[in-house]
């Protein structure tokens, strides 16, 4: 009996239709806003709460993300395993998407946008963040605490 009772845990899977079902309605995932269902899963491109979007579920998967300050990491899922490659924050959009496109071709599209949209964010950053310092050393604070002092009574 113990035989026959790990080869059906072993053999029992769920398609991602089903788990979709199960999941469609609550997941810790989905985020309701004024109406519209939006997704925060690990590996969603695009924010939006459809099946083809949720990572968690495909067997293959692929997200842009910033890593860092000054790098964009592409995290791929692939048949069940995760991988990810960094890239500096200079690389062209089109690389990034063509790393998505060898795990899943329908995801191209979103990751290049993404991508070019990522590499302005860490572009401005660091832009803002140089301005900041720069203004920072120029400034020169001359505050001076004084008390009054006391008077004691007789």
């Amino acid at each position: 009996h113990g035989v026959s009772v790990l080869y059906w845990h072993i053999q029992m899977t769920h398609s991602a239709d089903l788990q979709w079902l199960i999941v469609r309605q609550s997941s810790k995932y989905l985020q309701k806003r004024g109406g519209l269902r939006l997704s925060n899963g690990p590996l969603n491109n695009s924010g939006k709460w459809t099946k083809r979007h949720a990572g968690f579920l495909a067997a293959n998967a692929a997200v842009v993300k910033i890593k860092g300050e000054k790098q964009i990491s592409v995290t791929t899922k692939k048949d069940g395993k995760i991988s990810t490659q960094v890239f500096p924050a200079g690389v062209k959009a089109s690389e990034v998407a063509k790393a998505v496109g060898v795990v899943r071709a329908d995801l191209t599209d979103i990751a290049y946008r993404r991508a070019r949209k990522m590499a302005s964010i860490v572009k401005r950053t660091g832009k803002v963040r140089a301005a900041r310092k720069e203004r920072s050393s120029k400034l020169t604070f001359k505050h001076k605490a004084v008390r009054a002092k006391k008077t004691q009574k007789k």
